[in-house]
């Protein structure tokens, strides 16, 4: 007896589940904490300088506090298959919004309960970039990853990497592998989700077109391919290609919900020839296009090397299934209402200190095409050219532009669909690397110089395109005459050229912990004649920018820096109409600044403040001026 009791025992313990215990040698976990204070004298309350005013957020302003927290997961499943996935926060909570639970219980009137504010005020947890990845052990594959990717494998012409908000937010299935005994063709393959916003008319993959009354976007893709061949030791060439496929039912399918069809017969009664149900349902393409470069790079010596890129872009969109967003949103759309292709053409040389002396120099041609679009391409914290431009922060062949969500310290990208010029770097440095200067001259003329462009229905002006930017005060709708609008490409009337010079340096001095000098000059002659038929309303800017900043570290961990910049903008028949005429404007504006970082024992915090001053005298409007404190203060630990 007692041996069948021990049996039994011993079967239901065998049967009985038993603790899991983590093997933390197979896992990692990470995490961040991030907050960041913006202080200004307005009465706006949020967490972000420049937000959205089309689709309101809750979070932005120039006066608020907020913290995120982002918790990191990679996971060693064996020893070919890893996987992983980002948790953070949602950010935009203030720290006076700290009890709210995220409901939004009295409509949209927010009140001391907890429940007024809703989920964007609630920093809930959400999931981020969860990816499997693994080695399939097939010859020409390396590995697989299935979820999410910052998009990087490909180019801002095609493809671009996401932006940093962004950053594991696309998702698809990916491949990579080799070919060849010396593994010298190496390839990527892609399916990518194409995001429900921004890539497409109307902003979208169709959600808001007020053309479909059934929007169909969770069968939209894009797909990709980068090659990459090494021949001999010293050349590279490369291919990469992407299309996007917007996908929509069609609605003469009776099977289709808000089918015309949906009995097969006509308003007369009569079955329409062709007409069947058969309980599935037919698509049709709303949008499509297409993008691909094809780029060489050539050592020509140790010191010299070629580099060559040229890119085509087509799209094709269903004017029956997408509405006129140049039309109908006043000109803001990130694609022309048309079918279109066209070409780009980049062409650079370098030579890094052939000499040996220290002098560096850069060339480069361009030529991108006035329809050219990477409709899906890179939208900030990129570049494709060498030059500063206008605004300093990049160039990039889009429409798509992405200049909001963003604090008063960040760059700007602009839009160069169209130009056509080049530019010619020389940088130079001592011996001692303890002095540093650089010179640049671009030439620019366009390819969208056109009489009678139609931007009334076919070509996107963006509501705003006259006038030097001011990213510096700048507002995403441009309510306040800002100047010309970064995505601005085209202009009914256009006959432009442009010359921009810039001068910048850097001296170290063995003073203190070593105190170093930066300055910068840039000036631009912007010339446009306009209307080619008379000189009444001919544009000639001339802008000029200098930036003077002395950093000095004052301690192990410790820098400082103090810096001026001054501004001046001398623009003829700057804003106007031929009919009702135009006006002269001159803009001053002066700025002072302050930063400061701090790192100690993984800790990490960084501090701006500004005062910007600006006054703006305009001949057919009333002078503007602005008065302008803010600052910004970051504070940051991971582990």
């Amino acid at each position: 007896m007692r041996s069948l009791v021990g049996a039994a025992s011993l079967g239901l313990l065998a049967l009985t589940p038993r603790p899991a215990y983590a093997d933390i040698s197979r896992f990692d976990l990470g995490a961040r904490i991030f907050t960041n204070h913006l202080y200004a004298n307005d009465d706006s309350q949020g967490t972000l300088w420049l937000g959205n005013p089309f689709w309101p957020d809750q979070i932005a302003g120039s006066n608020g506090v907020s913290s995120e927290l982002e918790l990191t997961v990679t996971g060693r499943v064996s020893e070919f298959v890893s996987a992983g996935a980002r948790i953070a926060s949602r950010y935009g909570e203030r720290w006076q919004d700290y009890w709210e639970s995220g409901n939004r219980m009295y409509g949209d009137v927010e009140n001391t309960s907890g429940d007024s504010a809703g989920l964007n005020r609630a920093a809930y947890l959400k999931l981020r970039g969860p990816w499997i990845q693994l080695n399939p052990g097939l010859r020409f594959v390396d590995q697989i990853r299935i979820g999410a990717s910052d998009l990087g494998m490909f180019n801002a012409w095609t493809i671009g990497k996401l932006r940093y908000i962004d950053r594991d937010n696309g998702k698809g299935y990916f491949a990579q592998g080799a070919l060849g005994k010396e593994r010298s063709l190496l390839w990527t393959a892609a399916a990518i989700a194409l995001p429900k916003l921004w890539v497409g008319p109307w902003w979208s993959t169709g959600l808001g077109d007020p053309e479909l009354q059934n929007p169909f976007w969770s069968r939209d893709w894009a797909y990709a391919t980068h090659l990459q061949w090494r021949p001999r030791e010293g050349t590279t060439l490369r291919l990469v290609a992407s299309t996007t496929r917007d996908l929509e039912s069609d609605i003469a399918d009776p099977d289709a919900l808000g089918s015309k069809n949906p009995t097969c017969k006509d308003a007369l009664g009569h079955p329409i020839p062709g007409c069947q149900s058969d309980h599935a349902v037919d698509f049709v393409l709303r949008y499509a296009s297409v993008n691909a470069t094809f780029e060489a790079e050539q050592d020509l010596s140790d010191a010299v090397r070629a580099e060559a890129l040229v890119a085509v872009s087509s799209q094709r969109l269903d004017q029956d299934r997408t509405a006129n967003g140049v039309a109908l949103n006043q000109g803001v759309s990130p694609v022309a209402f048309k079918d279109s292709d066209d070409v780009a053409l980049r062409v650079r040389l370098t030579a890094a200190d052939p000499w040996q002396n220290g002098l560096t120099l850069q060339g480069e041609y361009f030529s991108i095409g006035a329809e050219y679009n990477a409709i899906f391409g890179a939208r900030r914290e990129a570049d494709v050219l060498l030059t500063d431009g206008f605004l300093g922060g990049g160039q990039l062949p889009t429409l798509n532009l992405a200049n909001e969500f963003i604090d008063f310290n960040e760059a700007w990208v602009e839009s160069c669909i169209g130009w056509h010029g080049g530019t010619g770097l020389l940088q130079w440095e001592n011996e001692g690397g303890d002095l540093k200067l650089g010179a640049e001259y671009t030439f620019l003329s366009y390819h969208t110089n056109r009489q009678n462009r139609n931007v009334d229905e076919v070509f996107p002006t963006f509501l705003h395109s006259e006038g030097y930017t001011d990213t510096m005060l700048y507002d995403y709708a441009n309510t306040r005459d800002r100047g010309r609008d970064p995505r601005s490409v085209y202009r009914r009337d256009q006959w432009r050229r442009t010359s921009i010079g810039v001068l910048r340096g850097r001296k170290t001095f063995e003073l203190g912990n070593g105190l170093s000098l930066d300055w910068k000059i840039k000036y631009i002659h912007d010339e446009d004649y306009r209307s080619t038929t008379t000189i009444d309303d001919d544009y000639l800017g001339k802008i000029l920018h200098a930036r003077l900043q002395i950093d000095m570290p004052v301690a192990s961990g410790v820098n400082l820096a103090l810096g001026t910049t001054v501004d001046r903008w001398f623009e003829e028949n700057r804003r106007g109409t031929l009919e009702l005429g135009y006006g002269d404007d001159q803009t001053e504006r002066e700025t002072g600044y302050l930063t400061a970082s701090y790192q100690y024992g993984g800790f990490r915090a960084g501090y701006k403040v500004e005062y910007v001053h600006k006054l703006q005298r305009r001949e057919r409007e009333d002078d503007a001026r602005w008065s302008v404190w803010r600052s910004k203060a970051t504070f940051e630990v991971a582990w």
